[in-house]
């Protein structure tokens, strides 16, 4: 899968590879600059397809494993609500156990949050006109290593529980310690994957933009071109108006 800046990067390359090959055709095009000289242009260029290929393949592969990460993800979320609609079964929702597991679930599913924005909604329609909105410290947005986190926890006070034995195989001990390593997992792979891409794309980067990159480049061969042919001449506009 593509995204919108690589494709543009795919066009950029098509473009310098296109300007190489014009001005391999042009019997005046002997630059100076070891950079820009005809045999070593094509090279460059090569190298720079291979990077935009590993850059491809580490946009692909980080896709997948965030899909793959998410499903595992909502199916944890799933489980943590069944979970406390078993411990409400067995004991009540008024029961001591019940409202441990409750508080942990909540942090998990974000329940807290969307009450606290509801809350605060209430609280603020419940005013007269004219009546200040005092501003309440903001809760942060749930990420995946704090959810992993309390769900470990969860599964803490579970084992601590010697009633917890559930008729449901999905909700047993063993269940959701094996659902524990499965997401360790997933999210392990997710980093070095964010990282993997993060490192693909400084490459890119450097490659395209930097001083001696593909832009770089580019624009000195066009500004020996227009010294060599004029910037009026048919062989300087055929390199002009295009994205490098």
């Amino acid at each position: 899968m593509a995204t919108k800046k690589s494709a543009s990067y795919e066009a950029r390359l098509k473009n310098s590879r296109d300007l190489a090959l014009t001005v391999s055709q042009y019997s005046r095009y002997h630059p100076t600059s070891e950079d820009i000289k005809k045999e070593n242009l094509p090279g460059f260029i090569e190298n720079v397809e291979t990077a935009m290929t590993d850059f491809r393949n580490s946009i692909g592969s980080l896709s997948t494993e965030r899909k793959e990460n998410n499903i595992l993800f909502r199916k944890m979320v799933d489980t943590t609500r069944n979970i406390r609609s078993e411990i409400g079964e067995l004991k009540g929702t008024d029961s001591q156990q019940y409202e441990q597991v409750n508080s942990i679930v909540k942090l998990i599913t974000g329940e807290n949050i969307s009450g606290h924005y509801k809350r605060k909604i209430k609280k603020v329609k419940s005013l007269k006109e004219g009546e200040p909105v005092h501003e309440s410290s903001s809760v942060s947005q749930l990420d995946q290593k704090s959810m992993l986190g309390n769900y470990r926890a969860l599964n803490g006070l579970l084992r601590s529980f010697t009633f917890y034995v559930p008729e449901d195989e999905s909700l047993s001990i063993t269940s959701l310690e094996a659902m524990e390593t499965e997401l360790t997992g997933s999210l392990d792979r997710l980093i070095q994957k964010e990282a993997k891409f993060t490192n693909q794309r400084s490459r890119i980067i450097s490659y395209f933009d930097e001083k001696n990159g593909l832009h770089d480049r580019t624009k000195r061969a066009k500004m020996h071109v227009r010294r060599k042919y004029g910037y009026r001449s048919p062989e300087y506009k055929a390199l002009v108006n295009k994205k490098y």
